[in-house]
């Protein structure tokens, strides 16, 4: 059995055995690249293009290094969908939280009387540095035919 990357190799192999046999078909469109989770040079779905991807695109070609295009092979595909959606629950529970930031450090200097305008910058600076955690643990959405 072959040993992927971070553990997975258990289901990998159950999922490429699957593939093989034709349970999971998928009518996305096809790319080759460098699979994100076993890291095999395969064909599979590409990730969508968003504003992460894109950063690490340009940071790439800024550092001369060859482009290489991030897809989910079919067999990893299924264990990429819930990692995202993991994601995208961290990037709103921190939206909520920068929310909150901002509104008690504005409230409790209104409570006491005094609203300095200066007080603005370090809100949003705490603000955006909140909304940056979640992108620590960033993983791409994958363009599905069933639309997720």
């Amino acid at each position: 059995m072959k040993k992927h990357r971070r553990g997975f190799s258990q289901k990998c192999s159950t999922l490429h055995s699957d593939v093989k046999k034709g349970k999971m078909t998928s009518g996305s469109p096809r790319e080759r690249g460098v699979c994100i989770l076993c890291g095999g040079e395969k064909e599979g779905v590409p990730a969508q293009k968003d504003a992460a991807i894109s950063f690490f695109r340009s940071f790439r070609k800024l550092l001369g290094m060859e482009e290489k295009h991030t897809i989910a092979c079919n067999a990893c595909l299924p264990l990429c969908l819930p990692k995202r959606a993991v994601f995208e629950k961290s990037l709103s529970r921190h939206r909520l939280y920068a929310m909150g930031f901002v509104f008690f450090l504005l409230a409790g200097s209104a409570a006491f009387g005094s609203f300095p305008l200066w007080l603005l910058l370090p809100a949003a600076i705490g603000a955006a540095i909140i909304l940056l955690l979640p992108f620590g643990r960033y993983f791409p959405a994958f363009k599905t035919s069933d639309g997720k």
